[in-house]
């Protein structure tokens, strides 16, 4: 068996066909051009791997800087709910606690937002002006109260989300004697209660807050 492939690598590398063979065969196996494909095999790597590094690198930077998402839509929402606050007070009649339209409007409002966040809460204080006894204005501050947390229950507020306190005469609006004081001072106050961290629900993310942006409340740790 040895001279049949001793005749047949010396047939395919010998004669006009076989010599080419040979030559290509020789270039194949040549060391230089081993060690050159391998370098530049070499060298194409390195380059995959600094372009990937590099990428990373930009999307890690990018992510650190970038705000948690809802940011937007929590300031926005905070801010459409002081635009309301600001709607307020609410005005009575000098010893009533019956709403009037203008006020029965904004507590629509408020219901509305109320409806939009379902963890959210209302606080509404009920004032008096200083005429009548302390014991007398703390009631009638409580009935005021009562008065706008009634309404917003009838719109459909559950009442566990509604905190009324009164106050009375103990804290003016604004000091003095006269009708034009004791006007400003005969009132419901109201303040929304929000946890101290809100992230916009995803399925609504970029919603028109002014719409009713539906938002997912979360107790902050």
């Amino acid at each position: 068996m040895e001279p049949e492939v001793a005749t047949w690598h010396h047939l395919s590398t010998t004669g006009p066909r076989g010599l080419g063979m040979g030559k290509v065969l020789q270039g194949a196996l040549s060391p230089e051009s081993s060690m050159q494909k391998l370098a530049l095999a070499l060298v194409q790597i390195a380059a995959i791997i600094a372009v990937t590094g590099s990428s990373a690198c930009a999307t890690a930077q990018h992510s650190a800087k970038a705000p948690p998402v809802g940011v937007d839509a929590e300031a926005a929402l905070r801010q459409r709910l002081a635009e309301l606050e600001a709607k307020g007070p609410l005005r009575f009649e000098t010893d009533t606690d019956i709403l009037d339209a203008d006020a029965r409007g904004v507590l629509r409002e408020v219901a509305k937002q109320l409806f939009a966040h379902p963890l959210a809460k209302v606080v509404v204080s009920g004032h008096a002006d200083e005429r009548g006894d302390t014991a007398y204005n703390l009631a009638l501050g409580e009935r005021r109260a009562a008065a706008a947390r009634d309404f917003l229950a009838r719109l459909g507020v559950p009442r566990g989300r509604v905190r009324t306190v009164a106050l009375g005469e103990e804290r003016p609006l604004l000091d003095g004697h006269d009708e034009s004081a004791w006007a400003q001072n005969r009132r419901d106050e109201f303040a929304f209660e929000l946890p101290s961290r809100l992230i916009a629900s995803p399925a609504l993310e970029g919603s028109d807050v002014t719409a009713g942006l539906y938002a997912q409340v979360l107790l902050a740790e």
